[in-house]
């Protein structure tokens, strides 16, 4: 199994202090993952994520800050069936669009210990 692990960066970049411990956690489950990288051309940073989204079985995304590229990213991952799992930060407010999307798991989490305990038990889930 391999995940793309991604978040917003276009506004505070806040979000990217999560994707080590993200893939921490991923890795702690044995699965392979790839974190979108920063950098590039339009067609570069298109071509890279496309081909890596094509890789894999799962996204993992912080939705949290709204974000154009994370949601063309999980739109991507809805064509190409991927299953989906949005992190969002209790208090904040993800599309419904988004929340109706078939294979999808939403966390909810406070701090950084919650996010660890959801998502460990959801990959947990999906790995099944």
């Amino acid at each position: 199994m391999k995940a793309y692990i991604t978040c917003p960066v276009g506004h505070t970049k806040e979000r990217l202090n999560f994707l080590p411990e993200i893939k921490k956690i991923v890795d702690e489950k044995d699965i392979n993952a790839f974190v979108f990288e920063i950098g590039g051309s339009p067609t570069e940073i298109f071509n890279r994520d496309y081909e890596q989204l094509r890789s894999c079985d799962l996204i993992i995304a912080e939705v949290s800050e709204t974000s154009h590229g994370v949601g063309i990213e999980i739109g991507m991952s809805y064509c190409l069936n991927l299953k989906r799992i949005l992190l969002l930060e209790k208090g904040k407010y993800v599309t419904k669009l988004a929340q109706g999307m078939p294979n999808t798991v939403i966390i909810e989490y406070e701090n950084l210990e919650e996010l660890r305990n959801k998502l460990s038990s959801a990959l947990n889930d999906i790995k099944k």
